[in-house]
């Protein structure tokens, strides 16, 4: 949702406000953190099709410089890198803090603040804010820190002198509970504590209830200084409160200064792996991907739960596999069903579609098209399915004219050399600073998709800027047009939708569900364009998603927070989790901003996989009912209830049948609600 300010929108419209091989394959790309010469290595491409068009097709796109350059703050030709979970540490002018789970960082001035958040809970927020436990102030450095290396696990912060020289740089990655400090000159670090350095070497900094460890390779500490001549390596860490600061200390290892970031899609599962250091570190991860680590060094609580302190080099864990889909089976519907979808189909094609002009309502209005022709042709009605088809077409031509932003000022694409990335006129939400782009092309790659199946030959005419927009959103490796998966974090397996994230709370995502049509759009996309190595990185992304909108919105695990008063979650932050919206307070907002559009994905995605999780679809739709005729959802609303079983469908279908025409959301029709209801009826 919204990913940079609140925002209050029509009661009827939902608002806007972020490499894989099959079978034995991986493709792997690693990003040495610490690179001094501000370029980040290069990662093997899983997509040279959409590599390559990107790559002739971006030229032909005017160049215009919409998003403010000037505020990120970048070493050499690095991209702004935009829609990171520490995106906030390098852009603006601060200070705002990133969340590498566990440790909290924030940029201050000649320096940095580290800390370990605290979690407290109320009936509405699960919430860890940023601490700052240790400020380290870089003798010499003026201003806040600039990114000289970045790629979705983290990145390498430098600290600069008064003409510009690099001082010192910190490595930063997620899922690690340390930063690398790495002196490419001799230099000197004040700490905001002393340390106290025990007879075997330890040096330990106690702030409160939290311990640190400071291990360096070549420097010295006294008290309040660390001293790193030019080479010379510092790791400041910080020790579970459960954990004992020796036996962490010693399992630090060498310092983390790359990771490798490795995908794969096999079979019924799709996996991660992050290799931080060889010969293992200690690392930050939930239960369910300790398995075979040696997880004894303690335990951080966090806003998402226990993570364990383990002894690794790599970490490797599976989702369950999530097929893309945008058709819904309708072969075994009843008659008065199908009856009653045909006659709304049929209105739907007499009817003169409006079709927005700003990327958002724009986008979402042609995958709300998109999927009336789908619907369409799932029942074999192929004249309704031309008819419907026409207008989208059009639309999609119209979008995707390469010199379109010459000639007029919307429904058309410009390419950003600033931030390295594709805009859409009008822009919506801040999508000119690059929030939400998963979110707007989704929806155009989903139409897309769905207008070339339908009409192959449309695939010319639209074929190279909807590849740009792919592109944009999940470039499989970093390019010089594109950044390497522009907005998804592979540690936390979602997507972040603010590009600059100017908060104290991090980066954060409000509908989950749109993100999951970004990338089930993307393989669409890709099935039709013949792109299969596309197809299985939009499948790891996926299925990542899809994942993380289960487990960490819907329908999460929140037995750790017992004062929590709720069964979702519908805004997720580095540093808080949220029962609130960009947009709303009402409850039929919160839930519905997780489900829209329901699309046929979302019928995979979100599908009941128990009596619990039946029951849990009972018990939020029934709370958020209650104000759906003022706060409009309603639609959606009884489409994820029909997900509970075949009984909650036929109520669902009851309740959608009697629906006021006004009472559906702007990126839903009739036609579709009632096929989604009827396909979990049989």
């Amino acid at each position: 949702m919204p990913a940079s300010s609140p925002r209050l929108l029509p009661s009827s419209v939902t608002r806007r406000r972020p490499h894989v091989l099959l079978a034995a394959l991986t493709v792997a790309g690693m990003v040495t953190l610490a690179a001094c010469d501000g370029d980040a290595a290069a990662t093997t491409p899983s997509s040279d099709a959409v590599a390559a068009s990107s790559a002739s097709s971006v030229a032909d796109l005017p160049e215009r410089s919409l998003a403010p350059a000037d505020l990120a703050r970048v070493v050499g030709d690095l991209p702004a890198p935009t829609n990171r979970w520490y995106s906030g540490l390098v852009f603006g002018p601060g200070p705002y803090s990133a969340f590498a789970d566990p440790l909290s960082l924030t940029a201050v001035e000649g320096g940095i603040a580290l800390g370990l958040p605290r979690v407290q809970v109320t009936a509405d927020l699960i919430a860890g804010a940023a601490a700052r436990d240790i400020t380290l102030q870089v003798d010499g450095a003026v201003g806040l820190p600039a990114a000289s290396a970045a790629d979705p696990v983290g990145a390498t912060l430098d600290f600069r002198g008064g003409e510009g020289s690099t001082v010192l740089q910190a490595s930063i990655a997620k899922g690690w509970p340390a930063i690398t400090l790495t002196a490419p000159a001799d230099a000197s670090v004040t700490l905001s504590s002393p340390a106290t350095v025990a007879s075997d070497g330890t040096a330990t900094l106690v702030i409160g209830a939290t311990t640190y460890v400071l291990v360096t390779d070549g420097g010295t500490v006294d008290g309040a200084t660390l001293t790193l001549p030019e080479g010379a390596t510092a790791q400041l860490a910080v020790v579970p409160d459960d954990g004992d600061p020796v036996a962490f200390a010693a399992a630090l290892g060498e310092p983390v200064t790359a990771t490798t970031l490795a995908m794969n899609v096999d079979g019924d599962s799709a996996s991660t792996s992050i290799t931080y250091a060889a010969g293992g570190t200690v690392v930050a991860v939930p239960e369910d991907r300790a398995a075979g680590l040696d997880c004894t060094l303690g335990t951080y609580a966090t806003i998402d739960g226990t993570l364990l302190a383990c002894t690794a080099e790599t970490v490797t864990w599976e989702v369950p596999r999530t097929q893309a889909t945008t058709t819904l089976d309708l072969s075994g519907i009843g008659a008065t069903q199908r009856a009653a979808i045909v006659e709304a189909l049929q209105a739907a094609a007499a009817a003169e579609p409006d079709l927005p002009a700003d990327t958002y309502f724009g986008g979402k209005a042609l995958h709300r098209q998109a999927m009336l022709v789908s619907t369409a042709d799932a029942l074999g009605e192929t004249t309704l399915a031309d008819q419907l088809a026409k207008p989208l077409a059009e639309a999609l031509r119209a979008w995707t004219e390469t010199d379109g932003c010459e000639a007029r000022d919307t429904r058309c694409f410009i390419y950003d050399p600033g931030f390295r990335g594709v805009t859409g006129l009008e822009p919506s939400f801040g999508s000119e600073e690059f929030n939400d782009h998963h979110f707007h092309y989704g929806y155009f790659l989903s139409a897309a998709a769905i207008a070339v199946e339908h009409d192959p030959s449309l695939a010319e005419d639209i074929g190279p800027v909807i590849d740009l927009l792919a592109a944009d959103i999940a470039s499989p490796a970093a390019t010089e047009r594109f950044p390497q998966l522009r907005s998804f974090d592979p540690v936390d397996g979602h997507a972040w939708a603010s590009g600059m994230a100017p908060f104290g709370d991090g980066n954060n995502q409000e509908s989950s569900s749109e993100a999951v049509i970004a990338w089930n759009g993307l393989a669409a996309w890709a099935t039709v364009r013949g792109d299969q190595a596309m197809v299985d990185t939009a499948t790891w992304l996926l299925s990542a998603e899809s994942h993380a909108a289960l487990t960490r919105w819907v329908r999460p695990d929140l037995s750790e927070f017992p004062d929590y008063a709720h069964q979702f979650i519908s805004l997720e932050w580095g540093g808080k989790r949220e029962h609130a919206t960009w947009f709303s307070d009402a409850e039929a907002a919160k839930l519905g901003i997780e489900l829209i559009p329901m699309a046929p994905i979302q019928g995979v995605s979100l599908a009941s996989r128990s009596d619990e999780d039946a029951q849990i679809i009972r018990d939020t739709v029934a709370g958020a009912l209650a104000d759906a005729g003022e706060a409009g959802f309603g639609d959606y609303l009884l489409m994820y209830l029909a997900l509970a079983g075949p009984e909650d469908a036929a109520e669902a279908w009851d309740q959608a049948v009697a629906l006021d025409d006004d009472a559906i959301d702007n990126g839903n029709t009739r036609a579709a609600m009632l096929a989604f209801i009827a396909a979990q009826m049989t």
